[in-house]
């Protein structure tokens, strides 16, 4: 059995020892697949072979699958290759180096949160705000429409006279 199958074995032995979530596992044998059409039989026999010769092989990789895949994704293909290669000279030939595997835990980012950290204030001009320590009258009118009146709690004689003028004023029109 060529080194480079072992890789495989690696993956799944990973996934099921937890240290490669479902995901990753897949998309780890998928890029072993995707290069596996570039290698030469020399290449498959030596995992050393294949980083000393990186450069080279992704650029046949290039070559062979321009149309089908961009750049972008090819140059995450070649990372999960060598992350494969990596973890597998760290942990695949001895059992109780992959016990002793910890997983780094990746910390999700809340989708909400803008990355730029503005504030979104289209939706705090559409909602009004919240006013605490208010009376809040609602009153409909004869016309059918509704009258909203917000006072505060602690609220002057003065003041009142104040609003009940606005409100007069209104009236006379």
């Amino acid at each position: 059995m060529s080194e480079f199958n072992k890789l495989y074995e690696f993956i799944n032995l990973a996934q099921k020892n937890r240290k490669y979530p479902t995901n990753t596992a897949h998309g780890r044998r998928a890029a072993l697949k995707l290069f596996e059409t570039v290698l030469h039989p020399d290449e498959l026999e030596d995992l050393n072979l294949i980083e000393e010769r990186m450069k080279e092989i992704y650029l046949s990789l290039i070559s062979k699958h321009k149309d089908a895949f961009s750049i972008k994704s090819l140059n995450t293909y070649k990372g999960r290759l060598l992350k494969v290669i990596y973890d597998y000279k760290r942990y695949g030939g001895d059992h109780e180096a992959i016990a002793r595997w910890e997983v780094k835990l990746r910390k999700h980012k809340d989708k909400n949160v803008l990355i730029k950290g503005n504030k979104d204030i289209t939706i705090s001009n559409i909602s009004f705000p919240i006013h605490r320590h208010v009376h809040k009258i609602q009153i409909s009118l004869e016309s059918g429409e509704n009258c909203s009146i917000e006072l505060p709690k602690k609220i002057t004689q003065e003041d009142i006279s104040i609003i009940t003028k606005i409100i007069g004023s209104l009236a006379d029109r």
